[in-house]
């Protein structure tokens, strides 16, 4: 939100892990992903072909577990849970001798400690839900908090000072965590920890499935090897490619991947449970794509029939209060957010005025609810004659796959541009737009005429709620060139949008806008 993602915060998983691997699902699936168990350092590239092999492989030459990455969050946790905890010993507790209090405080950290592995919490099939990973966070350090109590001779006082240390402790994880997520992002768009899978089934939800991960490698998986016809897409071409299951185990060590993904839709129920016998028996991870294009996975619930797996779907249906308190949301946090911004406005409104003389708010053409246009209102980050010279750039257009432009180095941003851009300051006049109903604080990217002209009948379907400020693409894929991505993350908060999904997207704005403006003053070089 993989989040993960707001993987994280909307659970958008749409593959459903059948062993140990992760859920691949992919909101996220964020950003915010601990390494997949059997992830390598970097990705390895794919050979050209793979050839049959006869001879079964040991599980253990297919799985090679990484715990580099297990080690970086250890390295992070033990401090903070060592340091909050510290705090309890350093507090003054009449009644409680030094020798007891440090014993308790060591107690604490031991049982928080040992807590986290023992609930999950360095599986990445957790980390990539944060509701269930904040869940065990609370639970350990409550358990350590207990530990405490009971050293200290007062299991079930509520002593201040355990109430703060177990607060910070919580507080402290769930904040490192989410900057280690960011970190992990970042590196995987750079092509480091990726797990390798192999894609078993070709057809349309396929190749759906595949242009996801490829266009948001910050997921963290990379399709090196196909079963089944490759004539679906034109970039299987380049991967190891076997008709039958039977090359399989092949491909999969030929590329060094540590999984596999069944594309259901595509197989036979014969050929489902050959690949998870055949998978599993030799260590591969095995994840599945049930077809669901679209559907929130919170509304998936798993409800076995007489032993077998079976999956309802919770009906879609929203309530009519949800849009008068989305609605209500929208005047109380833009009105507040106005009054709070308003000194920024001024200063950004002097720095522009300071630096070409032109002026500070930028106005242009939108379209909004039922395809209407509307002018929405921003500072302005770009030359004066930005919207005339954007024919001349599309060299660097990196946006190939739809009708957006994006440019990582646009020479029409001014320097006082690239500031306000770093720190949203461009976007906080949009809440007027919120104030006088044309927008919303959460929705899809106001998308201009132009662009609107070239979306297929599907994605007009964007167009049934108001534009937001901020919104599920604007959180999970604001970096990626994906026009895919744009698309599908448009599409996925229109059919699943709540107002519990809005507070989510609103919380998460914030921490994803103060690492856009870190990244800026400090870029994260190239090699690390």
């Amino acid at each position: 939100m993989s989040t993960g993602s707001l993987g994280a915060l909307a659970e958008q998983a749409t593959l459903t892990p059948v062993t140990d691997p992760p859920p691949m699902g992919l909101v996220d699936a964020g950003a915010e992903l601990i390494a997949p168990e059997g992830a390598s350092d970097t990705s390895a590239a794919p050979p050209e072909g793979a050839s049959n092999t006869s001879a079964a492989p040991p599980a253990a030459s297919l799985r090679k577990p990484s715990r580099g990455l297990r080690a970086r969050l250890l390295a992070l946790d033990v401090p903070a849970v060592v340091a909050t905890w510290v705090v309890v010993g350093t507090l003054g507790m009449p009644g409680v001798t030094v020798n007891r209090r440090l014993a308790a405080v060591g107690a604490a950290i031991l049982v928080t400690l040992a807590a986290m592995p023992l609930l999950g919490l360095y599986r990445s099939r957790l980390c990539v839900q944060r509701r269930r990973e904040t869940s065990r966070i609370v639970v350990a350090c409550f358990a350590g908090a207990l530990a405490f109590g009971l050293v200290k001779g007062d299991p079930l006082g509520a002593d201040d000072a355990v109430i703060v240390a177990a607060g910070s402790c919580i507080l402290a994880l769930m904040v490192l965590r989410w900057f280690f997520g960011q970190w992990l992002s970042a590196q995987r768009m750079r092509g480091r920890y990726r797990r390798g899978i192999v894609m078993v089934g070709t057809d349309e939800d396929a190749v759906d499935v595949w242009r996801m991960l490829h266009s948001q490698p910050e997921l963290g998986y990379e399709v090196r090897g196909i079963i089944g016809e490759p004539s679906f897409c034109p970039e299987w071409a380049q991967l190891p490619n076997e008709r039958t299951i039977d090359g399989l185990l092949d491909i999969a060590i030929k590329t060094e991947s540590t999984g596999v993904l069944l594309v259901v839709n595509a197989l036979s129920v014969a050929e489902i449970r050959a690949v998870i016998e055949l998978s599993t028996t030799h260590g591969l991870h095995v994840q599945i794509c049930p077809g669901f294009r679209g559907l929130a996975s919170r509304r998936v619930r798993h409800v076995p029939v007489s032993g077998e797996a079976f999956l309802y779907v919770e009906p879609g249906r929203r309530a009519t209060w949800q849009l008068g308190a989305k609605r209500a949301i929208d005047v109380i946090g833009a009105g507040v957010g106005v009054l709070v911004t308003a000194p920024i406005l001024l200063l950004a409104w002097i720095a522009i005025r300071i630096d070409d003389h032109g002026p500070a708010l930028y106005r242009q053409t939108r379209i909004g609810l039922h395809q209407q246009p509307f002018v929405v209102y921003k500072m302005r980050s770009m030359t004066l004659d930005a919207d005339r010279s954007v024919q001349d750039l599309t060299e660097i257009n990196e946006r190939t796959d739809g009708p957006l432009f994006k440019a990582a180095e646009d020479p029409r941003v001014t320097r006082v541009g690239a500031v306000i851009r770093s720190l949203s300051v461009d976007e906080i006049p949009q809440l007027f737009n919120v104030l006088t109903g044309k927008m919303s604080l959460v929705g899809p990217r106001p998308a201009l005429p132009e662009e609107v002209a070239q979306f297929d009948p599907e994605l007009l379907r964007r167009h049934d709620i108001k534009p937001g400020v901020t919104g599920l693409w604007q959180l999970e894929a604001r970096g990626s060139p994906s026009f895919h991505a744009y698309r599908r993350l448009d599409l996925l908060y229109l059919d699943n949008w709540s107002i519990g999904l809005d507070l989510m997207i609103l919380v998460a704005t914030v921490p994803t806008v103060m690492m856009h403006a870190l990244r800026f003053f400090r870029p994260v070089p190239a090699s690390a």
